[in-house]
This record gives structure tokens, C-alpha cells and sequence, in this order.
């Protein structure tokens, strides 16, 4: 799911959405995430939660020498991405695909050809209908107009503020 090993740092994707376990389940085994944010995250869970599970305590303390291991954080990990709603576990790819592309149009300077990118990400997550309208190679309706850059680049970011609302929505749903 992450063929052009793309990591972002835990900072950027808590400040745009909320994570549970499960998200930070699947972004750190797809390498979106370092294995360090296991440790972030249950810091962060301490500061917010009165009485934290005690799998959150074991990733608490350890230390970022131990977070390469990855037999020292995914048992923690696992037990308490398991905890997660179906339901919320159902929009993780939909959380992953967003916060992938944000970075992509963040950093976007830092990438020859950003929307070569976009291509290969949606290949990644199984060509989800939703981006196909921003892919280049995508068939179109004859009657609309063929897009240049500029014009895919300004759909990607109507998209990215679409996609950022309904994570807003949905965090305040689950809360």
C-alpha cells in the first residue's frame, strides 16, 4: 500500500484528523508512520486520559531505542487497535489515502512530479473511485475539457478540503 514509501511525521496527521489505535496499526505497518509514533500516541493518550489501558502505560514507557523493535510495540499495538469500532475501522484507508495526498500537496516542491505520484497512490489503495477524477490516465467524459496540471492540482485541493470535512465530521461522530 506504500510503494513510494512515503512517511509523514505524527505531528502532521494528529493536527489534521484524529487517530485511534487502529489507525496508528495500519500506518506504522505500511510505513506511513514510524514505529515511534506507537510511543507518540500513547503519550498523548496519557495527557488526555485519566485512567489509560495498561497496554497505553507499556507504549508509554518505552523508550524510542526500543520502538525499532517491532516486536517491542506491536503486541501493545495490536491489543489495542483490536478495541476499535468496526465501524471505525472502516474509514482507516479513507484516513491513510487523505493524509497521504495532504502531504504530497504540502510538500509538493519536494517532488519532481506530484501528480505522477498521485498515480501511483491511487494504484496503491485499489484505484478508489472518488480519485479518479484526479488521475491523469483516467478515461473522461468527451465532453468535458482535458485538464492540464494547474486544473488537476486545483481538484486535488477542492478534494483534500471535501475529505477533510468529512473527517471532521466523523471524529466529532465518534467522540
Amino acid at each position: 500500500m506504500n510503494s513510494l514509501n512515503i512517511l509523514f511525521p505524527y505531528s502532521f496527521a494528529i493536527e489534521l484528523i484524529e487517530l485511534n489505535w487502529y489507525d496508528i496499526l495500519v500506518a506504522v505497518n505500511n510505513g506511513f508512520l514510524s514505529h515511534q509514533t506507537a510511543i507518540d500516541h500513547a503519550l498523548r493518550e496519557l495527557s488526555l486520559n485519566e485512567n489509560p489501558l495498561q497496554d497505553t502505560l507499556n507504549l508509554a514507557i518505552l523508550t524510542p531505542a526500543e520502538a525499532v523493535y517491532p516486536h517491542s510495540i506491536f503486541p501493545y499495538l495490536e491489543k489495542l487497535a483490536n478495541d476499535v469500532s468496526e465501524q471505525e475501522k472502516s474509514i482507516t484507508k479513507q484516513k491513510m489515502l487523505y493524509l497521504i495526498l495532504k502531504w504530497i500537496s504540502d510538500n509538493k516542491v519536494k517532488f519532481d512530479n506530484p501528480l505522477n505520484i498521485l498515480e501511483f497512490i491511487y494504484a496503491d489503495f485499489d484505484y478508489p473511485d472518488n480519485l479518479s477524477h484526479l488521475v491523469r490516465y483516467m478515461p473522461r467524459d468527451p465532453s468535458q475539457p482535458i485538464l492540464n496540471d494547474e486544473e488537476l492540482f486545483k481538484r486535488s485541493n477542492i478534494f483534500l478540503e471535501d475529505q477533510k470535512f468529512l473527517f471532521d465530521g466523523s471524529s466529532q461522530q465518534c467522540e
